[in-house]
């Protein structure tokens, strides 16, 4: 590998993660204006607690849990 060619790769993978790192902010402040802060706040929460102790499924999202809760009525 060049150095030429590490310093795309390097490049590529940078601006991946700038990208992925944006919609990821565009996508909490959207739930947040939709859902508020109190409810985003929660589900995040529980989002944490469940990854922590390995019982997060490889559905779970801050998402699914707001709607889950909207849902249920909360």
């Amino acid at each position: 590998m060049t150095i030429f060619k590490h310093d795309e790769d390097f490049a590529n993978a940078m601006a991946l993660k700038l990208r992925l790192n944006r919609e990821a902010r565009q996508t909490e402040a959207r739930l947040k204006d939709e859902y508020g802060e109190f409810r985003y706040g929660i589900a995040a929460g529980c989002v944490s607690d469940h990854q922590k102790a390995g019982t997060a499924g490889p559905n779970l999202t801050i998402e699914h849990v707001l709607k889950m809760m909207e849902r249920d009525g909360f």
